[in-house]
Order: structure tokens, then sequence, then C-alpha cells
């Protein structure tokens, strides 16, 4: 897929009477600055030449402890010079076709970026949301609308006095934050491992998104729940790469409620955001007092050995096996993956995925690693 920059954005002002942002992308494109991505194309219908997005006006950012405050329009409108912040304005967006089915998306949007100084901090926004579209454009895209939004781009559009010079991102609706799930008493533990298997399967292709160290960050883990014939479908998803890094995962237990203190003795070592995670999350035990012979030791004993067998092997492999043969109550991490057994009743790994993340796990006979 062509590479592209900017796409030309009609802003047509703000609808006083159903109190809404109309726009609609243009079709002639346009080159412009230093920013360049891959991005996804819209889901909008080949029959539809004129497609509008339609945005309810309420404005969303996030304040210094990472808590959701809305805005009037007013105070939305002057962002750079009298709303200060770091963070830009969240919007819902959506898409109607002709049979009135809604496609929903989520716009990220800075005003009046040519009036904020070089050196003030309101700055920082305008980085961040290209930062998260040029990590997206290079290292997300294998996992975009499974495990991270769809993104459709960054816009640059003039809109005059209304807005001044606007910034603007489009991606796929991620849901809603998972605090506000805990709040409508859903399955939260069910929501809650959903997450951290979505972290894990990040960690399995070496992204860590390096903002989910304390409370006032877990507005970056969304939860969405789709209705299908078969039923709904709990859905997560991770945003707001803006300071992420392709780094190796060291991780040596799985994201799930885990009778284990995650900073403490053998489950203290390994992958310092995937402790972040599970204590945030509430799954994380530092009464217990683990054994050697408690399944977390057993489980972090296996890893450490498999992995001294077969050191060509990258973490992503060993956290597979591990969570098949320690934790097969839970959801596999990868779903492609097959598992292999031998007749004498020894449990055997042969494990064969056509994704990047595992090629082929060697044989292994698992008690032999975990005495």
């Amino acid at each position: 897929m062509a590479s592209r920059k900017h796409t030309r954005i009609l802003w047509l002002g703000f609808n006083e009477v159903k109190e809404e942002i109309k726009f609609r992308p243009l079709k002639d494109r346009y080159l412009e600055g230093e920013f360049t991505a891959m991005f996804e194309p819209f889901p909008f219908p080949s029959s539809d030449p004129e497609p509008l997005l339609e945005v309810p006006f309420k404005a969303r950012m996030n304040d210094t402890e990472g808590k959701p405050r809305e805005y009037s329009l007013d105070q939305a409108l002057s962002w750079g010079y009298g709303l200060d912040s770091e963070s830009s304005l969240s919007f819902p967006a959506y898409y109607v076709d002709g049979e009135g089915q809604q496609t929903l998306f989520c716009l990220k949007v800075v005003f009046n970026t040519e009036k904020v100084e070089p050196d003030h901090y309101c700055k920082q926004a305008i980085r961040r949301l290209l930062a998260d579209a040029n990590f997206y454009g290079h290292h997300l895209r294998d996992v975009a609308g499974t495990l991270v939004p769809r993104h459709y781009g960054v816009w640059r559009a003039k809109t005059g006095e209304w807005g001044g010079t606007v910034l603007c991102s489009v991606t796929e609706w991620g849901g809603v934050t998972s605090d506000k799930v805990a709040a409508k008493k859903r399955d939260t533990t069910m929501v809650k491992k959903a997450i951290g298997r979505t972290i894990e399967r990040l960690h399995n292709h070496s992204i860590h998104h390096n903002q989910l160290r304390h409370a006032g960050q877990v507005h970056h883990l969304l939860v969405r729940f789709d209705k299908t014939d078969a039923g709904t479908i709990t859905r997560c998803f991770v945003v707001d790469f803006s300071k992420a890094a392709k780094v190796p995962c060291a991780r040596n237990l799985p994201i799930l409620p885990i009778d284990a203190d995650v900073y403490d003795g053998p489950a203290g070592k390994g992958c310092n955001e995937a402790r972040s995670v599970t204590y945030l999350l509430g799954m994380s035990k530092p009464e217990v007092d683990m054994s050697p012979s408690s399944n977390m030791c057993r489980a972090i004993r296996f890893c450490e050995r498999y992995s001294a067998q077969h050191p060509s092997l990258d973490n992503a492999a060993v956290m597979v096996v591990q969570r098949h043969h320690f934790f097969s109550d839970e959801p596999p991490l990868e779903p492609d993956i097959t598992f292999g057994f031998r007749p004498d009743g020894k449990v055997v790994f042969d494990v064969t995925d056509s994704d990047s993340v595992v090629k082929r796990l060697p044989e292994v006979y698992v008690e032999s690693l975990v005495s």
C-alpha cells in the first residue's frame, strides 16, 4: 500500500441546532509537512461518493490525573491559548450508510495549532498525536482491528476564525475505558482477563506501550462489547502509542489473576509493564507466600529451563507453551496455534503457527522441566 501524508478535510462548522460538527473528506489529496505514515482505507461503501462523518459535540479530554472531562464548544475551541493541555480532544463520530447502519469512529483533534508557541507544553499534544500515528504506520498494522483500533489517517485543515488550523486523526471506535466497565458492574474479572491477554499478545509482537504504570493511565485500555448472532463478544483495544517502543518481552507469568506478588520473589523478575498491568487490574495477591511446589513457581521454573534448553526461541513462544500447560482453563494467547500430544501420555508440544510470532516450538516433555 502506498504511503500518504495528509488528506484535506472540509470542515462545515458547528451546527447550532443539532449540536454536531460535520465534515467530509475531499477526494483531492495533497502532500505537506514532515509526517509520513501508512494507514487503513476508510470502510465507506463505493456507492457513497461523498461520505459524511457526524460528530455529536461532546468533547472529552483527560485532566492531569488521567480522568476524562467534558468541555463545551467554547472551551474546546480555545484549546492552545485558553484551554491548555498536553492532551488532544476526543470525539465519538459516526457514519450512516444508505441502509441506516452506523459505523463508529474516534476523532482526536487539536485546534489552533498555529497559535501554540514552540516551547509551550500544549505542543506535546501535537507531537503525541503525530507520534501515535507514526508508530501505528510502522509497527501496528499487523494487529489493527484485533489488538489496536484501525487508524485511518491524520489530517490538517484551516478553518479560519472558527478553530484555526486543526489537526485531526481518525481511528476505529475502540470502546469505553475499563474503569467505566467496572462502574457499570459488568463481568469485570472476564474483562480484566481479556485486557491482560491483549497486552500479552502485543508483547508477543515486542510492542511495549510505556504508559501503563499507574491508575491515571487506565484510559489507554478500552473495552467494546460487539453484538453478534452468536451473542456478545468482549473485545479489548489499547490506544495512544505516542511513547511506545519495540522491545522484546521478558515476562515469566501471564497477566491473569495469580497467586503471587508480582513485585516480589520469583514473580518479581521479568517484564515491568506486564507486572504493572497485572497490579493495575487488581490481579496480584501480595499476601501469598509462594512455595517451590506452587503452580506459580513451577510455571516460572518451566520458562527458565525451556528457554535454557532452546536459546533460539524468543519469550513469546515460551509463554504460549507455559499458558497451555499451566493455565489451560484460559483462552490461548494465539488462537491459530495447535498443540500435539504423544500416545504415551506425556505432554508434548509440537507447535506450528503461520504468524511471525511463533514459527515452531521444539517438542518437550513438560514434566521434566518443572520438577
